[in-house]
């Protein structure tokens, strides 16, 4: 069982995190941890509570920090009454490096310096309070049990055994109401829940009805496990659709069993559903373009090395748009149909106009700025406009197009900041491509924005000027085929002037 080991209600202030800080440092030295260990908690804290009086646009008036234990791990919980954060799982999950996480406010930091983190908006808790907590695992064996369980039940001598079974295999989560079993699983959201029919204040069917409001645990495995006699309540308790119900007392192989047919048919499951899910969406967003577009010839290649990706194209008259959306997975496909979708709409409103590409992108990160949702967006995007026999190009912090031919290979000179996050504004480049001359637009997942192309690279790039185009572009996508370890989507558009215009 958790036990409190210390607790503290304050105002947020910058002076606190100094104060705080220090009240750690005493409290954690008492429970015999580590210095480095003592200090990766003095930074989350002093971070979090910064990011209280700084960021908020409803700054938290009251806060409160906890420490806690069990013999598994030792946690703190951060309380506040402020506005809720946004995308708090897209910034965890994201791929950008720690050092360029600024908007997530510290949080890929902490996530890197603790086993486990997690967030409760205040909106799912009968307070009101969102919470921040992290933990950290005494031992290597604590951490590496794969599966998690909440057992809910008011007897503890039952509960005491069905620790006794489960606790060499499964972390444990312990309540002894549903109350108590709620709070929990909205902080571990654990993979299954065990609970008790008949409680007070409420049992088994009643926890599983408050989960069904919450889309983060709303699909979690729930096993009944009751002595109850009453026929009319167990009735009414399997009319949800739970995954299993075993009757006390209960052998502990029986029950092992149970657990491991549940977990598995849950797996499985889910496994489908994101299946089913990424099929529709890789299909819903996948690229296509002409093999000519004015007086230009085109050629488009498109992978996903894994489910997700945050790729896409999109062609409105004479004008490209290729966006990058940061991180991987259904989380990422989910943004590039919102930002696909703001993106043809408003190029459909302002086809009459025909924007140059530097005042799209001016548009954009206006829009990127006042909107919630695309404010917590990171997104790069590279803009080319075509104008008869020249590319007028403006990026938003995209990777810079490459000039190709079999003597030479150049990068044009342009760039920009990310959507959003400047009121600089934006510059195009005009090209002309000589006869001999591709022009190479790509996503990250060919050339990161800041590599440097090395001597090997350059040759085949050269190489690939002496192939028709629709072969060189094969052969492009070919070498991030050949790579050991391809962990981002890849889109490459190369342009050529076509002879006979």
């Amino acid at each position: 069982m958790e036990k409190v080991f210390a607790r503290w209600s304050f105002e947020p202030t910058l002076e606190s995190a100094q104060q705080y800080r220090q009240l750690l440092a005493i409290k954690l030295t008492e429970q015999a941890l580590s210095q480095d260990i003592i200090e990766n908690f003095q930074l989350a804290v002093s971070e979090l509570i910064v990011n209280l009086c700084r960021y908020p646009l409803i700054k938290a008036k009251s806060a409160s920090v906890q420490l806690l234990r069990t013999d598994d791990y030792v946690s703190l919980e951060l309380y506040d009454n402020g506005a809720s954060f946004r995308n708090f799982s897209q910034y965890i999950n994201s791929d950008q490096p720690i050092g360029a996480a600024e908007n997530g406010m510290g949080l890929k930091l902490i996530d890197s310096l603790f086993d486990d983190l997690f967030y409760v908006p205040g909106c799912y808790r009968d307070d009101g309070l969102n919470v921040m907590a992290f933990k950290y695992y005494l031992s290597g064996r604590a951490k590496n049990k794969s599966k998690s369980i909440l057992l809910v039940d008011d007897d503890q001598v039952y509960q005491a055994v069905l620790t006794a079974y489960l606790e060499k295999d499964y972390r444990l989560y312990q309540a002894d109401s549903v109350s108590r079993g709620y709070e929990l699983l909205l902080r571990a959201q654990p993979d299954l829940v065990i609970c008790d029919i008949n409680m007070p204040g409420g049992g088994g069917g009643y926890l599983f009805d408050l989960l069904q409001h919450v889309p983060a645990v709303a699909c979690t495995a729930f096993i009944y496990l009751s002595g109850c006699t009453d026929k009319k309540l167990i009735s009414e308790a399997l009319s949800r659709p739970i995954d299993a119900f075993v009757e006390k007392p209960v052998q502990r192989q029986q029950l092992l069993q149970l657990i491991e047919k549940t977990l598995e048919r849950q797996r499985y499951l889910s496994q489908q559903m994101h299946r089913e899910l990424f099929q529709r969406a890789t299909l819903g967003l996948q690229p296509h373009l002409p093999r000519k577009i004015g007086a230009f010839k085109c050629a488009l290649r498109h992978c996903i090395p894994q489910e997700g990706g945050g790729d896409f194209v999109l062609l409105h008259q004479s004008q490209l748009l290729m966006a990058d959306l940061m991180g991987h997975g259904l989380q990422a496909k989910t943004y590039v149909y919102a930002l696909a979708g703001y993106l043809r709409g408003l190029c459909s409103v302002l086809s009459q106009e025909q924007l140059t590409p530097c005042k799209l992108l001016n548009v954009l990160s206006n829009g990127f700025a006042d909107d919630p949702v695309l404010r917590e967006t990171l997104a790069t995007i590279a803009v080319v406009n075509f104008d008869n026999k020249q590319l007028s190009i403006a990026s938003a912090g995209h990777p810079k197009p490459l000039l190709i031919s079999s003597h030479a290979i150049a990068s044009v000179a342009v760039q920009g900041p990310l959507l959003g996050l400047s009121q600089a504004g934006y510059r195009e480049q005009q090209v002309q491509l000589e006869p001999e001359q591709r022009l190479l637009l790509y996503s990250d997942g060919f050339l990161d924005a800041g590599e440097e192309l090395d001597q090997q690279m350059l040759n085949k790039l050269k190489y690939s000027a002496q192939l028709p185009l629709q072969q060189a572009a094969d052969f492009l996508m070919q070498l991030v085929y050949e790579r050991d370890l391809q962990l981002d989507d890849c889109t490459l558009v190369l342009l050529q002037l076509d002879p006979n215009d």
